[in-house]
C-alpha cells in the first residue's frame, strides 16, 4: 500500500464503525456490529467494538477478537505512524487497543507478550492512557528493569501515579534510600496524596461504591486499577515497604490523616528517637493552622512534603 491507499484503506474500515461510536444504546450497538462483521468479519475496528461489548471472558474466541484487530491493524499503523500520514482518530483507536490487549495478556500470565504489547503502546500513546501504562510499568518493576523505569518515566508525555511510584521504586531498588529516591517518592505521594494510605492499607478501598458524578466515579476506577498494581509492587520486599512506610507516615501525622491516638503515640515516641520530635510537632502544628485557616487540602499537602524534605536534609530519616 501507498501512503494514500494506507489513509483510504483507514477511512474506509473507520467509516464503517463511525456511526456505533455515536449510538449509546447497548443493544443497538451490538446490532450494528453484528451487521458489520457479517459483511466484513475482518474488519478491525468492528472486531474491536464487538470485543468491548462482550463480558469479560477469557475464552479464545472472545480473545482472538483482539488479537485479530491488533495483528490487521499493526503493519498499515506502523508504516502510517512512521510517515506521519495517520489520521490521529485511527491512531487513538489503534493505542487503545493495544492497551487493551497488554491488560488481557498481562493477566492472563502472558507477561512477555505483554510487555512487548505494552513498549508498543508506549511508542504511539499521546492520550495518557492508564491502562497500558499500569501494565508497562509494572511488569518493568516486575522484571527489574529498573533503567527503563527511569528512562521512560522521564520521558513520558503523561504523567501519572503508577509512572511515579515505579520511578520512585527503581530509584529505591538502585541506590537505596537516597535523596534522589527520596525526591521521587515525594514527587509520587504528590500526584495522589490519598493513594499511598490505600497502597499501604492504612485506609479501606470501597472499590464498588459508585456515585452520580461521571467525573468521580472515573476517578475511582483509576484510584482502584493503581492501588491494585502498586500495593503489590511497594510489598514486593520489607525494605520497599519500609521505604514507602516511613515517608507516608510521617506524612500523615504531620497533615492529620493518622489521628488514631495510638498511632500517633507511637510515631512519636519513634521521631523522640530519632531526635525529631520537636520539629515533626512544630511542622504539624503548621500545617493545622494552615487546615484552620480554610487552605486548601492541596496547598496544605505540598506544604507538608516541603516540610518533611527539610527535615529530612537536617539528617533525619536517613
Amino acid at each position: 500500500m501507498t501512503e494514500n491507499r494506507y489513509a483510504e484503506y483507514f477511512d474506509e474500515i473507520y467509516d464503517e464503525v463511525s456511526a456505533i461510536l455515536e449510538e449509546e444504546d447497548a443493544e443497538t450497538r451490538v446490532r450494528m456490529v453484528d451487521e458489520i462483521l457479517c459483511e466484513h468479519p475482518e474488519n478491525p475496528f468492528a472486531q474491536y467494538l464487538k470485543w468491548q461489548e462482550l463480558d469479560e471472558d477469557e475464552s479464545e474466541e472472545n480473545r482472538r477478537l483482539l488479537l485479530d484487530a491488533v495483528e490487521t491493524l499493526r503493519p498499515a499503523v506502523a508504516e502510517a505512524a512512521e510517515s506521519g500520514e495517520i489520521d490521529e482518530e485511527i491512531l487513538s483507536a489503534y493505542v487503545s487497543m493495544l492497551s487493551d490487549l497488554a491488560s488481557l495478556q498481562y493477566f492472563s500470565e502472558e507477561k512477555d507478550a505483554a510487555l512487548e504489547t505494552a513498549r508498543e503502546f508506549m511508542k504511539l500513546d499521546r492520550d495518557c492512557y492508564i491502562i497500558g501504562r499500569l501494565v508497562y510499568y509494572t511488569l518493568l518493576v516486575e522484571k527489574k528493569a529498573y533503567a527503563e523505569v527511569v528512562s521512560a518515566a522521564d520521558d513520558d508525555v503523561c504523567e501519572t501515579p503508577i509512572a511515579a511510584h515505579c520511578r520512585a521504586i527503581a530509584l529505591f531498588e538502585t541506590e537505596g534510600a537516597s535523596a534522589e529516591a527520596s525526591d521521587a517518592l515525594l514527587e509520587a505521594i504528590s500526584m495522589d496524596p490519598d493513594m499511598s494510605f490505600y497502597i499501604l492499607g492504612l485506609w479501606e478501598l470501597d472499590d464498588e461504591a459508585e456515585s452520580m458524578n461521571p467525573e468521580e466515579d472515573a476517578y475511582m476506577e483509576d484510584l482502584v486499577m493503581h492501588v491494585s498494581m502498586l500495593s503489590e509492587l511497594w510489598n514486593a520486599t520489607e525494605e520497599r515497604l519500609a521505604f514507602l512506610g516511613v515517608v507516608v507516615f510521617a506524612f500523615g501525622y504531620m497533615t492529620g490523616r493518622m489521628d488514631d491516638t495510638n498511632d500517633t503515640d507511637m510515631l512519636e515516641d519513634g521521631y523522640k528517637t530519632l531526635g525529631c520530635l520537636d520539629e515533626m510537632q512544630e511542622a504539624r502544628d503548621t500545617l493545622h493552622a494552615m487546615i484552620a485557616s480554610g487552605k486548601e487540602q492541596e496547598a496544605v499537602d505540598e506544604e507538608a512534603l516541603m516540610l518533611f524534605r527539610d527535615i529530612r536534609d537536617q539528617g533525619f530519616f536517613s
